[in-house]
């Protein structure tokens, strides 16, 4: 749950940024590309380690608001 909610919160970023125009659609598309391949590979699991700490920090803080 904790990195499904890491990926939604990193999703709404992009979303944003393509909206105010700081980033445009192709390059956003490209890094989410990059991320999906990057997965992949054996830094994947690290990255998932870190995205699931991210993800519980972010429970953490909401649980005590």
């Amino acid at each position: 749950m904790s990195v499904v909610g890491a990926a939604v919160v990193l999703g709404v970023l992009v979303l944003l940024l393509v909206k105010l125009k700081a980033v445009r659609l192709p390059s956003a598309l490209v890094c989410i590309l990059f991320g999906l391949v990057l997965g992949l590979t054996s830094v994947g699991a690290m990255a998932n380690r870190g995205l699931t700490s991210v993800g519980q920090w972010m429970s953490t803080q909401l649980g005590g608001l």
